[in-house]
């Protein structure tokens, strides 16, 4: 009997697919959820022509939603090379397989949400667009760096910015001012980083966009840190801001780049146009007020559950 149900590859320890799945039960319509990591919990198979999850044929014409082509491995510690690191990046393999199997409709797909994760093809494809953006360079020569972007510039992680230290304790990554010392040693002196040049912020804008649906939030920029993610606080002082502009902008972006969700980070300078910073097609939106983030849950699950 072939199984109609929805898709959805993370876990539900993350509210965000959990709040997908549950409003998708209140519709009667039971989810498949599994992950790298639940992959070892149930029971599944997958050949050229079939993928089977507790006995059942999952419908490859169905609809999904890859949350997360891997799961978070903070605090994870595996040494490269290890039993448990083979074991999991096998696990991620097949995550991977499972995503690009069949003809499921995608909220997006597992090459598109890969692709949208690098952060120069994304401002590629805002210039593309003729979105602004800040001065970007990611180079290993301190003086091209200090000639591109000038004096005044932060560095942020080109690839995650989550990573265990020698102690062992988890650390994150915030976007950072550049110094020469921090060109010379720290937390990016053994890899590659992304430079942009600082702007003087007015207000930072949350910028979520599900299908042809975009909200807006906007976070005042003289309340926070450089990086607001560095102050608890700012997750709940975020409020719905209309933004025409930047919402059909953002719309523009998340179809150049394939994605049927994003979450974006957009800059209100103190003089001169909106500037695009960054996107995730796997960020996160449910911190955000109710009447920015209901209408882009809403969206995922009518999707989810078969509507056009």
């Amino acid at each position: 009997m072939t199984d109609q149900r929805p898709l959805l590859v993370g876990n539900e320890s993350d509210a965000h697919l959990r709040t997908v799945a549950r409003r998708l039960r209140e519709r009667d319509v039971e989810p498949v959820v599994f992950d790298a990591d639940s992959l070892a919990e149930i029971g599944y198979s997958l050949s050229p022509h079939e993928f089977v999850v507790d006995g059942e044929v999952i419908a490859d014409e169905g609809r999904a939603w890859l949350r997360r082509a891997a799961p978070n491995r903070w605090g994870s510690g595996d040494r490269v090379g290890s039993v448990a690191d083979v074991s999991f990046r096998a696990r991620v393999r097949l995550v991977a397989a499972i995503a690009r199997h069949g003809k499921r409709q995608w909220v997006t797909t597992i090459d598109a949400l890969q692709a949208a994760e690098d952060r120069i093809h994304q401002l590629a494809a805002a210039c593309r667009l003729g979105i602004e953006t800040p001065p970007t360079i990611v180079s290993a020569d301190p003086a091209q760096i200090q000639r591109t972007l000038g004096g005044d510039a932060v560095i942020k992680p080109l690839a995650t910015g989550a990573f265990i230290n020698a102690e062992g304790e988890p650390h994150a990554v915030l976007t950072t001012p550049l110094t020469t010392d921090v060109l010379a040693s720290g937390d990016f002196g053994a890899a590659p980083f992304v430079a942009q040049k600082r702007i003087s912020v007015r207000q930072h804008l949350r910028v979520v966009t599900a299908g042809s649906v975009a909200t807006a939030a906007a976070l005042e920029a003289d309340r926070w840190p450089l990086d607001w993610r560095a102050a608890d606080d700012a997750h709940h002082s975020w409020r719905r801001h209309e933004e025409p502009y930047v919402e059909a902008q953002a719309l523009r972006l998340a179809t150049e780049l394939c994605v049927g969700f994003s979450s974006q980070d957009w800059l209100v300078p103190e003089s001169g146009p909106p500037l695009f910073i960054d996107l995730n097609p796997a960020g996160q939106w449910m911190f955000l007020p109710p009447d920015v983030a209901d209408p882009i849950t809403e969206h995922i699950v009518n999707f989810l559950s078969g509507q056009p």
